[in-house]
């Protein structure tokens, strides 16, 4: 009221298109910071957003990924920024250059491929039920094969900061 936005005796609570504004702020700017931080939008916007629940498990399932496949470099440039590693100069090969078996791109692809085939066959009956069953069978196999190699192989595949000594990481 001192600053001339509301009328004497009005009430903020009463101000419906004001509070929807702000929220909307709130939420924006919480997306802004959170991109920076984490690079996705801010969870839990489903207390301001329509679509808040939703984007909330599309987020998470985004953090996961790149919490574990894709965020290594990023570790590795905060600790050369703070100076938690220093180069070595006299060293010839760079710490950051890794070089990925066939596995890496080759295990991702199979199992999408042999899940996605599995769904196709359940959705797509064949003339028979055995045929069908066959079907599934061999490309569930193959999918629940391929994840279990990828979940032996795990630390294989996650992308872990590379600029950090053994006995850290251990």
């Amino acid at each position: 009221q001192r600053l001339g936005v509301l009328h004497v005796g009005q009430r903020i609570e009463e101000q419906a298109d004001f509070e929807k504004i702000y929220k909307n702020a709130w939420a924006d700017n919480a997306n802004a910071c959170a991109k920076q931080y984490a690079g996705t939008g801010a969870l839990k916007t489903d207390y301001t957003r329509q679509w808040g629940l939703i984007m909330d498990g599309w987020n998470s399932l985004i953090r996961y990924y790149k919490n574990n496949f894709s965020d290594g470099f990023r570790q590795d440039a905060i600790d050369l920024f703070l100076g938690n590693y220093s180069v070595d100069e006299v060293e010839p090969a760079s710490p950051l250059h890794v070089k990925k078996d066939w596995k890496f791109l080759a295990l991702p692809i199979i199992m999408v491929v042999a899940f996605s085939m599995c769904i196709i066959c359940l959705l797509m009956a064949g003339d028979t039920w055995t045929e069908t069953l066959a079907y599934v069978l061999f490309w569930g196999s193959a999918s629940f094969g391929t994840f279990a190699i990828i979940l032996y192989n795990g630390k294989d595949f996650v992308d872990a900061p590379k600029l950090v000594q053994k006995e850290k990481m251990d």
